[in-house]
């Protein structure tokens, strides 16, 4: 959708309206997906040398971090996690774009499809 506005009104190019669009949609993603992030960090952190730390036993780190830090226990450090997801959706989906311009000009190169359908 926020492609598409900001795509009609012509002012961007197609990379400055999908790094607009990965702005508008990554604190959305972190917000929903930080929970999960955050269990995986205190798995991931835990003594390589000491018993492993289950999920069980995380969901627990993460509702101590909570009761003693509030909401901020869960989404400490998320600014460069948004910064960082921007990026990546940015990236990817020029990534994609490319892909499938190549994808298409080699079809229409070898004759696989005809020269019209590219448009």
């Amino acid at each position: 959708y926020v492609q598409q506005q900001i795509g009609q009104a012509g002012q961007l190019s197609g990379s400055a309206t999908n790094l607009v669009a990965s702005a508008v949609v990554s604190p959305i993603y972190v917000v929903v997906t930080n929970p999960l992030s955050r269990l995986e960090v205190i798995m991931q952190t835990n003594s390589i040398k000491g018993k492993s730390i289950g999920p069980f036993e995380a969901v627990r780190e993460l509702g101590a971090d909570m009761a003693k830090f509030g909401l901020s226990g869960i989404f400490r450090g998320q600014g460069i996690g948004i910064f960082k997801a921007i990026i990546s959706l940015t990236l990817f989906h020029e990534g994609r774009l490319f892909l499938t311009r190549q994808f298409k000009a080699y079809n229409v190169r070898t004759g696989k499809i005809p020269a019209t359908a590219t448009a």
